[in-house]
C-alpha cells in the first residue's frame, strides 16, 4: 500500500476495511433486490421492455453522478461522498419498497442510482489513491470482491425475505443496510493520504486545464476510450444479459423465484473467486492477458444458457459467467486506473464508472425490447456480439501498462 507518513498504518487499514464493508452493505441490498425487481414490476403490469427500463434506470442515476462525484472527491475529499451516496440510495431503496406503481418505482430507482454512483466512485478513488502500479490490480479488486460477496449473499437473503414477507421487503432491507454503512463511515473512515506537493501539483494542473475541451482531449490522448467502450460492453452484459434476460428466461423455463436467487448467488460466488485470482494475475502477468479467455468463457456461457433445459446446467452456466466476468473486471478496472492523466485521477475513476453505467443503463431496455420483438436467443446473441467487438478494440488498440517482470 502507498501510505502517508502522517497517517498511522493501522488506522488506514481499518479505514480501508470500512470503505470495502460499506460497499458490501450496498451490494448485499442490491443483490437482495436484483432478482426480485423484474418480477415485482411485471406483477404490476409492466411489459418486458418497461421491465428492462426499470432495471436500467438505476444505471442512469449512477451515470449522472459519476463524474460530479469524482470532481467533488478530488476537490474536497472522499469521506463526504462516501456518506452522501449511501444516504441518497437508502431513500431510493425505501421508496421502491413503498411504491406500488411502475412510474413511481422508476423515480425511486433513479434516486437509488444517484446514490450508488456517488458511493462507488468514492470507494474506487479511495482504493486507487492507496495503490501503486505494482499492487493496483489487487487493491482495486478489493472493491470488486466486496461487491461480489454482497451479491453472493444478497440474492439468497432477498429470495428468502421476498417469499416470506412479500416482494417489497428486500428493498426495505437494502435501505436499513445502508443506514448502518453511513454509521460505519462516519465513525471509522479517514482520508487515506495528502502529500502537500502532490496536492499543490494537482491543484495547479486542474486550474491550468479547467477548460472542458482541454480535459476531453487529455482523456482521449490517454488511450482511455477503447477501455471505456469495453467497460460499456461488460456492464451492458451484466445488467442486460444477466440482471434482465437471465431471470426472465429462467422464469420462462419454469423455475421459481428462489431458483433465480440461487443462480445470482452462484454467479457472484464464482465471480468472487475469479476476481480474487484475477487481481493477482493482472499485477504479475499484465493487464490484457485475461481479456481473450474472459470473453470466450462468457460467449460460451451465453450459448449454453440459451440451450439449458435443466436447472443443474443453468447453475453450471452461472459458474462460467462468474469466471469470465471476474477476469474482465480485473483487466478493465486496472488498465483504466493505470491510464489516469496526472492530476485527474479522481475524474478518471468517475469516468470509468460513467462508461460502465452507460452500458448498465442501455443494456436492459435494449435487450428487453429484442426479447419482446423477437426472442431470448436474439437478445443473448446481441449481448455476445457487443461484448466481443468492444473487447477487440482493447486487444488491438490499447497498449499494455504493466510489463511482466522476472520473479
Amino acid at each position: 500500500m502507498k501510505i502517508s507518513n502522517t497517517v498511522p498504518h493501522t488506522k488506514l487499514l481499518i479505514s480501508t476495511f470500512s470503505v470495502c464493508f460499506s460497499v458490501f452493505l450496498f451490494t448485499i441490498g442490491q443483490g437482495a433486490t436484483n432478482p426480485i425487481l423484474p418480477i415485482l414490476v411485471q406483477n404490476l403490469g409492466a411489459t418486458t421492455s418497461m421491465t428492462g427500463f426499470v432495471v436500467g434506470i438505476f444505471g442512469a442515476g449512477r451515470f449522472l453522478t459519476n463524474l460530479p462525484a469524482g470532481f467533488f472527491a478530488q476537490k474536497f475529499g472522499k469521506k463526504p461522498i462516501l456518506i452522501i451516496g449511501p444516504a441518497i440510495a437508502s431513500i431510493g431503496y425505501y421508496l421502491t419498497g413503498y411504491f406500488d406503481s411502475t412510474g413511481l418505482i422508476l423515480v425511486s430507482r433513479l434516486i437509488t442510482g444517484l446514490g450508488g454512483g456517488i458511493h462507488f466512485v468514492g470507494a474506487g478513488i479511495y482504493l486507487r489513491e492507496i495503490s501503486t502500479l505494482d499492487n493496483r490490480g489487487r487493491i482495486l479488486s478489493l472493491q470488486t470482491i466486496s461487491i461480489l460477496i454482497g451479491q453472493t449473499v444478497g440474492p439468497i437473503v432477498g429470495g428468502y425475505i421476498g417469499e416470506i414477507y412479500g416482494l417489497n421487503s428486500p428493498f426495505i432491507f437494502a435501505s436499513i443496510a445502508l443506514i448502518f454503512a453511513i454509521f460505519l463511515i462516519l465513525t471509522t473512515v479517514i482520508e487515506p493520504h495528502s502529500k502537500l506537493a502532490e496536492k499543490n501539483k494537482t491543484k495547479k494542473n486542474s486550474i491550468k486545464n479547467e477548460n472542458i475541451l482541454n480535459i476531453i482531449l487529455i482523456f482521449i490522448k490517454s488511450g482511455l476510450i477503447p477501455v471505456g467502450l469495453m467497460t460499456v460492453s461488460t456492464f451492458f452484459h451484466r445488467s442486460g444479459g444477466r440482471f434482465t434476460v437471465a431471470p426472465l428466461l429462467i422464469k420462462n423455463k419454469g423455475f421459481s423465484t428462489s431458483n433465480i436467487g440461487t443462480f445470482f448467488s452462484v454467479t457472484s460466488l464464482s465471480q468472487l473467486t475469479s476476481s480474487s485470482l484475477s487481481g493477482y494475475l493482472v499485477d504479475k502477468l499484465g493487464r490484457k492477458k485475461l481479456i481473450i479467455p474472459g470473453v470466450l468463457i462468457i460467449l460460451i456461457s451465453l450459448f449454453l444458457f440459451n440451450k439449458s433445459e435443466n436447472y443443474q446446467m443453468i447453475l453450471y452456466v452461472a459458474i462460467l459467467f462468474g469466471i469470465g466476468e471476474g477476469a474482465l473486471n480485473a483487466s478493465t478496472n486496472t488498465l483504466f486506473a493505470d491510464k489516469a492523466p496526472k492530476g485527474y485521477e479522481g475524474l478518471t475513476m468517475g469516468l470509468l464508472r460513467t462508461f460502465g453505467d452507460l452500458g448498465f443503463m442501455i443494456g436492459p431496455p435494449i435487450l428487453g425490447f429484442i426479447i419482446q420483438k423477437w426472442n431470448y436467443s436474439s437478445a443473448l446473441l446481441i449481448d455476445g456480439i457487443i461484448l466481443a467487438v468492444c473487447s477487440s478494440l482493447v486487444i488491438f488498440f490499447t497498449a499494455e501498462t504493466k510489463i511482466k517482470k522476472n520473479y
